[in-house]
């Protein structure tokens, strides 16, 4: 009987153990892969097409294999799931990166991160929740214009 007991606490415990690392499976981050370019094609592209859109440009910078452009907060109506989970207000921001393709290429891999925030009725802290489709259309919008403007700049190698 005590060892019946001990298996069962002993499978019990590696049970919660094993499940207390599973996550929700909720991804907070959308991602698009735009394209390839220069440097200098991302940099005058991307600020042409963010103002085409109306993303306003919080800041630029350069990091060691490329750039990153952040835009400032864009503030929207939560959809219907959100408001049932009790989210009154929603904010997202667009980072474009710029990586450097290879080791010596003077190509750029582009990519447009999506991060969005809700604010609940009980709570004044803004907090990650996963990217409403919404928000998703117009960034794919958005990135679909930048990867035509890319690929249609006459580039001089």
């Amino acid at each position: 009987m005590l060892k019946k007991l001990a298996t069962i606490l002993f499978l019990f415990s590696f049970v919660f153990i094993g499940c207390s690392s599973v996550s929700s499976g909720k991804i907070t981050e959308y991602r698009i892969t735009v394209g390839t370019t220069t440097m200098y094609d991302f940099q005058t592209l991307s600020d042409k097409i963010l103002g085409q859109h109306r993303f306003l440009i919080d800041r630029t910078e350069d990091i060691g294999s490329g750039s990153i452009i952040e835009t400032k907060y864009e503030y929207t109506e939560p959809s219907n799931e959100e408001l049932i989970q009790g989210i009154k207000e929603v904010r997202y921001q667009i980072i474009l990166e710029a990586r450097m393709k290879g080791g010596v290429s003077k190509m750029y891999n582009i990519r447009a991160i999506v991060r969005e925030y809700g604010r609940f009725t009980d709570n004044n802290e803004w907090i990650d929740i996963p990217v409403n489709d919404q928000i998703k259309k117009r960034v794919k919008f958005f990135s679909n214009d930048l990867k035509t403007e890319f690929e249609n700049k006459i580039r001089a190698f």
